[in-house]
């Protein structure tokens, strides 16, 4: 009542014979027709489609030719044409010309190639005769502004090349090379790998075009050239395949690949496959979601060739069985399903689906508007309406999965991904489906890598984030913590280089930058950022310091024994003539200093800094001021007795503390502007508020090396501060040294200016020696300990020349 035509490769075009002169080898002759005859069949069959309507089919050879499947495509839409080779049901011929009209085809199922399915569509699209493919995938065919009549039960190359990439990228491969063939089918795919490609941050290191009359030799040798390059994209038609695969023999490239195959040569027979095995070991194949019908193949075992109107059957049965019908060496009763070159091959399935989707689509388009007609008018109906449209909107359940096109005419793409093991089987290892969530779903069978030479890796095993027995196909190896990338031309290429010690990472891995001061790079981060540097001070418990704190407390001991033994023999001509209420000043003053070294071994902090500084002053205030009285007391006392002038004044005890503490509040004054910014009337008032709120003494943090991970903490006493304290009290010893000189030739009973003379002198070398060496210490703890050992011994020289003797005597 109405037919469909099917387009299919069944025979080859051999160099020096005709077309359909040479049979593909093996079970393509009888899966492939007897597919579409089954599916017809079934249809028939069912009282729920085409009701009271018989089906029937034209089956046409293409020769596995894009220019024979146009020339046999358009005798489905012009009169009165001879057909050859043709397969009608019930009525099929396999070597005598069968006349009649093609018109009445109400829809034709596509060839193979996306190449003959581009070229027949334009044709068909004037026509307005539906085509529908089973295994063409071109991008282009989605286009319904230039292919409005076409729709597939498969997804378009787009998805198939994602859900290469997809794997790539989970098997955690990022340098990767093309190769694609001339014309649709692996232009447009191409196009969608490298903007995935660029999605997934996987380069392509190399990409080819080839064709089916180029030489693949210079491909070869370019895939073998470039380094670190594991696995190669073969998304091109089988025949430029197996050129490229015979120059990788030429070449040697066994081993050197991981082959992943697009779907045209998925679909090829076992014969070609086993021709390149030791090339082709291992490769993974990406194939449409298909599986096995078991009512099919329990059709095909009972079919006998003699009486089969299929002309490609007895060929195939001769190839499987290794027999001939001419001699009568075949048993067309033979169970053909048990030969062990039959292939049980998952494309037929996707040829049923498309004959049931023009089958459902005429169903839908008869219930709607042929509902009236007679079965004689039933066809002329078809024709006159958009059965197109029909066919993209149905919706049923196939052999290989639920068939539902988009505004595109297309599916959703779904995938079997398999490996080819030793003996050419192909064995399902994973399942990527576009439309789920979870791209790829494993199978329990492990992926073998022993057929792969034994590569160096550039990734070491502790830091790969992979299965360890994955090989490697990367262009550089990934920076460890603490190094940086230098991009090259490729994104996936690049070099590592360490950062500074004291620079952290940046711009998203790809440059360094220095950390601020007193931070370092956190290595819990990374090193991306930086984190404060822990404050270094000597502990209190540390060895200088405990000696420090040690000495301290002996020479206050023995300062406080000084004073006993002062308050014992306070009475004594000794005692008195030394001026006891100075002495006791000076006393107090040693004690202070020595207090003020224990100070300086405790952790700074800003009030303690203050009060450090504060101490240190006074201390050397409060024992050269009371020094320096003595000593022009002693002068004036003895400068008066040889001229024989009238009583002195200022010489009593009284006077003499008021002129100490006079000195004393001068320099005073001066630290408590720069403690406290005390304001009093007094010609040094503008200089200590400068002084004070500009250099006021604090707990500073100090890095001496930037490049170094070493931050002090310490009493900053200022430069300003220090200067006009060493040289207010420089004054004063210098003062007492001149007042010493002037009393050298007193009587040898009266020789407290000898010690005093003595006392200051040794002062003045600690000072000379303590300054340069102060200044030019490298580390804040070295003027620390510095000015420690300054402190102890200059109290400890005066406790000795100023108050010892005057206990001996």
């Amino acid at each position: 009542d109405i037919n469909i035509g099917v387009i299919l490769s069944n025979t080859l075009k051999m160099s020096g014979k005709a077309c359909y002169e040479t049979q593909i080898f093996g079970s393509w002759g009888i899966e492939y027709p007897e597919a579409v005859a089954f599916a017809v069949h079934q249809i028939n069959n069912n009282s729920n489609l085409l009701s009271n309507i018989s089906l029937g089919f034209y089956i046409l050879d293409d020769c596995s030719s894009t220019a024979m499947a146009l020339a046999q495509g358009l005798k489905f839409v012009q009169q009165n044409e001879k057909s050859y080779n043709d397969y009608h049901e019930g009525n099929c011929a396999t070597t005598t010309s069968a006349t009649g009209s093609f018109n009445d085809v109400i829809g034709v199922v596509a060839p193979m190639t996306s190449v003959a399915a581009v070229s027949l569509s334009y044709i068909y699209s004037a026509a307005k005769v539906p085509l529908v493919g089973y295994i063409t995938s071109s991008d282009e065919l989605s286009d319904k502004t230039l292919h409005p009549i076409f729709n597939r039960v498969i997804g378009p190359d787009k998805f198939q090349a994602q859900a290469i990439l997809e794997f790539i990228s989970h098997m955690g491969w990022s340098y990767i090379s093309v190769i694609y063939s001339l014309g649709p089918y692996g232009e447009r795919a191409f196009d969608t790998i490298k903007a995935t490609a660029a999605i997934l941050k996987i380069c392509i290191a190399t990409s080819h075009r080839v064709s089916d009359m180029d030489d693949t030799d210079p491909v070869a040798r370019s895939l073998l050239t470039v380094p670190r390059v594991h696995v190669v994209i073969l998304f091109a038609e089988e025949i430029p395949i197996k050129h490229l695969l015979v120059s990788m023999e030429k070449y040697n490239g066994k081993g050197r690949f991981i082959w992943i195959v697009s779907d045209s040569f998925s679909i090829a027979s076992k014969e070609s496959i086993a021709q390149h095995k030791d090339i082709l070991k291992g490769a993974f194949t990406f194939f449409f979601n298909a599986s096995l019908v078991p009512e099919f193949y329990e059709y095909i075992s009972k079919l006998n060739p003699e009486t089969s109107t299929n002309p490609w059957m007895m060929q195939a049965w001769e190839d499987l069985t290794s027999c001939s019908f001419l001699r009568g060496t075949c048993d067309p009763k033979a169970d053909i399903l048990r030969q062990p070159l039959f292939e049980f091959m998952l494309t037929p399935a996707l040829l049923m689906d498309a004959v049931n989707t023009i089958a459902y689509g005429v169903h839908g388009l008869i219930r709607d508007v042929c509902l009236g007609a007679n079965v004689s008018e039933i066809s002329e109906c078809v024709r006159g309406h958009d059965l197109t449209g029909y066919i993209r909107n149905v919706t049923f359940r196939g052999y290989t999965g639920d068939i539902k096109f988009d505004q595109n005419g297309d599916i959703l793409g779904k995938y079997v991904i398999s490996q080819l093991v030793y003996d050419t089987v192909d064995t399902p290892l994973g399942y990527g489906d576009t439309n789920s969530s979870r791209h790829i779903s494993f199978t329990e069978r492990k992926i073998t890598w022993d057929h792969l030479i034994k590569q160096n890796r550039l990734v070491p095993l502790e830091i790969s984030e992979k299965d360890s027995g994955i090989p490697e196909s990367v262009c550089s190896r990934p920076c460890v913590v603490g190094e940086y990338k230098i991009p090259k031309q490729l994104e996936c290429c690049w070099e590592c280089r360490l950062c500074r010690d004291n620079e952290r990472i940046a711009d998203n891995r790809t440059s360094c930058e220095p950390c601020e001061l007193f931070t370092w790079p956190d290595p819990n981060t990374d090193y991306t950022s930086c984190s404060p540097i822990p404050l270094s001070f000597p502990p209190v418990s540390s060895t200088l310091s405990v000696l420090q704190i040690c000495f301290a407390f002996l020479t206050i001991a023995v300062t406080l024994i000084v004073c006993g033994a002062y308050y014992f023999y306070q009475e004594s001509r000794v005692i008195k003539a030394s001026s006891r209420e100075l002495s006791v000043l000076q006393l107090a003053a040693i004690l202070l200093g020595y207090l003020t070294v224990i100070c300086f071994q405790v952790e700074p902090s800003g009030p303690l800094c203050s009060m450090v500084y504060f101490l240190f002053c006074l201390s050397f205030d409060s024992l050269y001021a009371p020094l320096l009285v003595k000593s022009v007391r002693i002068y004036r006392i003895f400068q008066s007795g040889s001229t024989n002038t009238k009583s002195l004044i200022f010489t009593s005890p009284k006077s003499q503390m008021f002129i100490a503490f006079l000195i004393i509040s001068v320099q005073l004054k001066l630290i408590f502007f720069v403690l406290i910014g005390f304001v009093s009337p007094c010609s040094q008032v503008a200089l200590c508020i400068v002084i004070y709120f500009m250099y006021q003494p604090t707990a500073r943090k100090t890095q001496p090396v930037t490049t170094e991970k070493f931050v002090e903490l310490t009493c900053d006493m200022t430069l300003p501060g220090l200067a006009s304290f060493l040289a207010y009290n420089l004054v004063l010893v210098l003062l007492c040294s001149l007042f010493a000189f002037k009393t050298r030739k007193l009587p040898d009973n009266f020789n407290e200016s000898r010690f005093i003379s003595m006392c200051v002198s040794t002062t003045l070398v600690i000072w000379l020696a303590f300054i340069p060496t102060y200044f030019t210490a490298g580390r804040e703890f070295v003027r620390v300990l510095l000015l420690s050992l300054a402190l102890l011994l200059n109290h400890t020289v005066a406790l000795v020349f100023l108050f010892l003797p005057k206990i001996f005597a």
